[in-house]
Formats: C-alpha cells, structure tokens, sequence
C-alpha cells in the first residue's frame, strides 16, 4: 500500500467517524441514531485494519475487527428492539417526545 492510500483510508476512516458521532449527538431520532453507531463502529474496524495493515500484524487486527462486528450486532438488535418498544409505547421514535429521554423528562 502506497503511503497516500493509507492516509486517504485515514481520511475515510474519520469521515465515517465524525458522520456517526454527528448522528448520535444532533439527530432525536432513534433509529437515525442506531444507524449513527453503526457508521461510528465503522469507522473504527476501518481504523484497527489500517493500523494492522501498517504495523505489520494484520491478524491480531482482524481478530479485534470481527470482534467488534459481532458486538455491534448484539448492540444494534437492542437498539433497535428498544427502538421498536418505544414506538409501541409512546406512539414515536423522537427522543424529545420520550419523557425520560427528553432533558428535563420525568424520573
């Protein structure tokens, strides 16, 4: 790999990071806010494979890769069962309609 592959894969790598962080943090919308974990997971796995990639040991990056793959399988099916409770009890996937979701919500 060239070096200006490795940082264009840096650049994509943080793109998809800052596209996920965004969505969690600007976004109200549950679902758009499990698909932001999921681009910020992303990220992430593309990062350790670089990394590995540079470093020479790819294994122990790949390992930790498929790892976080499955973890984030088990985080996104409970988000979204979360997700589809919520908008069978509260009739909404908006997170400032959800009492003890919005600031100032009920304890």
């Amino acid at each position: 790999m060239m070096p200006d592959e490795g940082v264009v894969i840096l650049i994509v790598a943080g793109a998809l990071f800052a596209t996920g962080l965004f969505c969690l943090v600007a976004r109200s919308n549950l679902i758009k806010m499990v698909m932001g974990l999921e681009l910020l997971g992303k990220g992430v796995s593309l990062l350790f494979v670089l990394g590995g990639y540079l470093g020479g040991d790819t294994g122990v990056s790949q390992a930790v890769v498929f790892t976080l793959i499955a973890i984030e399988a088990v985080v996104a099916g409970l988000a979204l069962a979360f997700a589809i409770l919520a908008r069978r009890f509260w009739k909404t996937f908006d997170t400032a309609a959800i009492p003890r979701l919005s600031p100032g919500g009920e304890r």
